[in-house]
């Protein structure tokens, strides 16, 4: 009743200006009125029908005949195609309704309410119009980018250019010809037979639509906000900017205006005659058209993504400036706008303001806090007097703002609410995730909650309320251990730090041997924590040589003669254990050591040595017997090492020398002994001739003097002389235990026979048997005759039995 009254009125004031004022006069007057009308759904096409009725497309292609009253939209009846509708037109005539979708096209029987042609195709059909002649041409903005032609038989051949850079709006004029706009910023004009005819390039930007308004008018507006109007005979043109950039959607004319709806609600009204703007609107949506009333006011109708809304621009009751279908509070100054529809207005200072303008379920706010005071709406206050507090997720009483008044530190867990120690763990000991040690800021999370984790490997420690058998730590410095099942300080994981390699058993052993046939040792020591270790040398005992296991200062017995490698003097051979066994079975090694060990004197020196005097070694107790009386009194002080060189080079001095003058006096010896034998027939100069008294007092053939000389004695050559080393009598002396050495004076030599140094075995030997003979000779049954001065110098009993026949057949006649 009060938008009749409100005509009424608009119409007496015009009446009353003489019924002459223009629709362009009374455009200042009006104001947005509001919404009148929502539709759920986008629509593709609004048409006012000749008898007051309105025609709808929408986006699923449902075409709809609709009462449209006081701004409201009834539908009367529907044609459901139920396709993904693009674009859609109604023919002059208002009998057919074109619908372009993404599978073809479809046309719709007024009359009949019926489908009157479907037209199906590969590709999507952006747009689709009857020309004069009833033909349908098709449009394809991309893909294809042309306009086909197509009658009731199917497509006609006629087509128009393919445009490269894509259709961006399409228009067929009254005399058939063929307008299309390309996103190149030009226009293709073809004729009915799709040939190209002009090429209009006055647009400055992207042609959305193209409307002929007359038989010689063609409107084209711009994605930029600027109409051009062509002469479609003679393709004159002018320009026009709208006031605004919003890409335009529809073009209608009527009562010497122009209407251009666009984007973003935006509704510009152009004087025909000037071809200048009167006034723009703004509504809301892209505006597909508007319906003027014969008063001056008009409907705008926009569309969204999702919905179509009908605006109303209308008068303005209470003066307040905003027109009464946009004033939610017509009646009431103070107030205009109620953006939830709450029924409480959105200007705060006004009557009954809303403090939550844009939550309809939410008006009053009595803690100030932002949280609407009615516990039955949108992000209600549960706690309208605490203004720290306002929601509480979990339902457990305590506000959800943890640094308030009764905050709740845990705000999703309604079992817990305080955390003293500010740790993540809750102080409710019966809640979810109890904190062990409340008090203590700690971070445990897998024994126990919330307690001292030194390595933060997830166990606490272990204290006097919870030990390892509860589950703590039972290694806490070491953040890849935690479980040590024998006790023994080495973790049970065995990819962690320092893992025990037995964990089933008590162990000190932190290495394990490993044979090694590559290593001088002749084993590698390899980490082995926490095995058996009985003998404490750090070794697992299982990995030790046998019987190595029980002596701490041995691990590895290479030879297997049950002495350790760090002992055994040589590993590799069983029966070398000590330095003696390989000096005594080495006779080529002359270092100090050896020289020592080969040397029975020396060792009788080193087993006399009283426990605790310092024992020289063998060169230095060398030179010591030459200088019996200590020498030099400076000696004590000299380095040993140097000592010891000074000595080893003074030693093979002395030896080189020695061995040189001895080979000189034994050559010079052995020629004055074979000139002696010759002139006194084994007697040498010198030496004692008392070899009867040697023999009966036990020493005889010492002199090595008398004797029978054999035959070969007195040849005129000296037999070659033998220089091999003879045998020292000391291999078998080296065998004997130290009480044996230490007796040097019981050391005995090999004698060498009187009938070696009287000459006669030989020549005896070579007499009897001219031929070598491995026969051995049998001894006399009895001795020969003894001379009268009794048994020769140097002879004994044994020897005259064998040889004394020989001596008398020499000497007995003299």
């Amino acid at each position: 009743m009060k938008r009749w009254l409100a005509f009424l009125i608009v119409f007496l004031l015009g009446t009353q200006a003489g019924m002459v004022g223009s629709v362009s006069g009374d455009l200042s007057l009006l104001t947005d009125g509001g919404q009148t009308d929502r539709i759920d759904r986008p629509l593709v096409l609004w048409s006012s029908l000749n008898d007051g009725r309105v025609l709808t497309v929408d986006n699923e292609g449902n075409v709809s005949v609709n009462t449209f009253n006081n701004g409201v939209l009834s539908t009367q009846w529907t044609v459901f195609l139920e396709v993904d509708a693009n674009n859609a037109r109604l023919d002059d005539a208002q009998e057919l309704v074109t619908i372009a979708h993404d599978t073809g096209a479809y046309v719709v029987q007024m009359s009949t309410q019926t489908v009157y042609w479907n037209i199906t195709t590969p590709d999507p059909v952006d747009d689709a119009a009857l020309d004069k002649e009833g033909e349908l041409w098709l449009v394809y903005y991309a893909g294809k980018r042309r306009a086909d032609q197509y009658d009731t038989t199917g497509f006609t051949g006629i087509s128009s250019t393919t445009i490269s850079s894509g259709i961006s709006a399409f228009e067929i004029l009254n005399d058939g010809r063929v307008a299309i706009a390309s996103y190149n910023k030009k226009i293709y004009v073809h004729g009915g037979d799709g040939t190209l005819t002009n090429t209009l390039s006055e647009p400055n930007g992207i042609v959305s639509s193209l409307v002929e308004i007359d038989n010689n008018t063609l409107l084209a507006g711009t994605t930029g906000g600027t109409l051009y109007h062509y002469n479609s005979d003679t393709w004159a043109s002018a320009s026009l900017g709208l006031g605004h950039t919003k890409q335009t959607t529809s073009i209608t004319a009527y009562n010497g205006m122009y209407v251009v709806g666009a984007k973003q609600g935006k509704t510009t009204f152009i004087d025909q005659t000037n071809f200048s703007v009167l006034e723009t609107f703004t509504a809301s949506g892209d505006i597909i058209a508007t319906v003027p009333e014969f008063t001056g006011q008009f409907f705008a109708i926009g569309t969204t993504p999702t919905e179509t809304k009908i605006r109303y621009f209308d008068l303005d009751s209470d003066q307040d400036g905003v027109n009464d279908l946009n004033d939610a509070f017509p009646n009431d100054a103070t107030q205009t706008v109620d953006a939830d529809d709450d029924g409480y207005g959105d200007n705060p200072n006004g009557n009954q303001p809303d403090v939550f303008p844009n939550e309809p379920t939410q008006w009053a706010d009595t803690d100030g806090d932002g949280y609407g005071d009615n516990v039955a709406g949108e992000d209600p206050d549960l706690f309208p007097n605490n203004a720290d507090q306002w929601a509480d997720a979990d339902g457990d009483g305590y506000g959800d703002n943890s640094d308030g008044q009764d905050g709740d530190v845990f705000p999703q867990e309604s079992t817990q609410w305080a955390d003293t120690d500010r740790d993540g763990y809750g102080d409710n000991p019966e809640g979810f995730k109890p904190d062990s040690c409340p008090t203590v800021n700690a971070f445990s999370s897998l024994d126990r909650y919330g307690c001292p984790d030194s390595d933060l490997d997830g166990y606490s420690n272990p204290d006097e309320n919870w030990t390892v058998d509860d589950g703590a730590d039972a290694l806490p410095s070491n953040p890849s251990q935690w479980l040590d099942g024998d006790g023994d300080g080495y973790g049970d994981a065995g990819d962690g730090q320092s893992p025990d390699a037995c964990p089933w058993e008590f162990g000190t052993s932190t290495k394990a041997v490993s044979v090694d046939p590559n290593s001088t040792k002749g084993y590698t020591s390899v980490p082995s924590l926490g095995c058996l270790d009985e003998d404490g040398d750090g070794y697992v005992d299982r990995t030790e040589s046998p019987l190595m296991d029980i002596d701490p200062n041995e691990h590895f017995d290479g030879d297997g003669d049950g002495v350790g490698s760090n002992a055994d003097y040589d590993d590799t051979r069983g029966f070398i254990q000590t330095e003696q066994d390989h000096c005594l079975n080495d006779k080529n090694d002359t270092s100090e050591a050896c020289m020592g060990w080969n040397d029975p004197a020396y060792q009788a020196y080193v087993n006399s040595v009283d426990e605790g005097t310092l024992v020289l070694g063998y060169n230095a107790w060398n030179t010591s017997k030459d200088n019996p009386q200590g020498g030099d009194s400076t000696l004590a002080s000299v380095d040993e090492d140097t000592l010891n060189q000074v000595i080893m080079v003074g030693l093979v001095a002395f030896v080189g020398l020695t061995a040189l003058i001895l080979g000189v006096a034994f050559i010079m010896s052995r020629r004055k002994e074979a000139a002696t034998t010759k002139e006194y027939g084994g007697v040498r100069p010198g030496m004692s001739s008392d070899a009867a008294k040697e023999a009966l007092e036990g020493r005889g053939g010492m002199s090595a003097a008398g004797g029978i000389i054999s035959d070969a004695s007195w040849d005129d050559d000296v037999a070659q002389l033998n220089f091999e080393e003879e045998p020292d009598g000391f291999d078998d002396m080296a065998m004997k235990s130290e009480g044996d050495l230490a007796d040097a004076g019981s050391m005995t030599y090999e004698e060498e026979s009187i009938e070696a140094i009287a000459g006669v075995e030989a020549e005896a030997q070579a007499a009897a048997d001219p031929e070598p003979s491995s026969a051995t000779p049998e001894r006399p049954s009895e001795a020969p005759p003894l001379p009268e001065g009794g048994l020769p110098d140097g002879w004994t009993m044994d020897q005259w039995q064998w040889y004394g026949h020989e001596w008398l057949e020499k000497y007995g006649k003299n």
